[in-house]
């Protein structure tokens, strides 16, 4: 699954709003086969704490579908990083981590990606 948050969460709709993109395409996909997440929140600034509260349940909400999941922050925002790393930590989930490159987002991702899915993941981080 490819998710690109490209203005933020500037408040709790908004995240509600992925949550149920998310929820949408899920419920797309038979419920036995896990989930490959590459996710792109480079652009997402620092969240309000009512917001990074409503962020961590969207990690939360198909987690038991999960299989690997990568987040790329940008590195230009310590502050928001930690702030992810805090909120992937909360999340609970092991195989959820937070990247600062799109190198390190291919490393983590490709050995559970087939290869038609590793070409995809590098479209999807080129097309940034």
């Amino acid at each position: 699954m490819e998710i690109r948050i490209g203005a933020g969460f500037a408040s709790e709709a908004d995240v509600d709003a992925q949550i149920g993109r998310v929820r949408a395409t899920m419920s797309s996909i038979p419920p036995y086969i896990k989930v490959v997440i590459a996710a792109d929140w480079r652009n997402v600034p620092i969240m309000h704490e009512n917001v990074a509260a409503r962020a961590l349940k969207l990690l939360t909400t198909t987690s038991d579908r999960i299989e690997r999941s990568g987040i790329l922050a940008s590195p230009d925002s310590p502050t928001t990083v930690m702030q992810f790393f805090r909120l992937v930590r909360e999340s609970l989930h092991p195989s959820r981590k937070v990247v600062t490159s799109m190198n390190d987002l291919e490393a983590w991702l490709t050995p559970v990606l087939t290869a038609a899915e590793t070409r995809r993941l590098r479209e999807f981080l080129s097309e940034t």
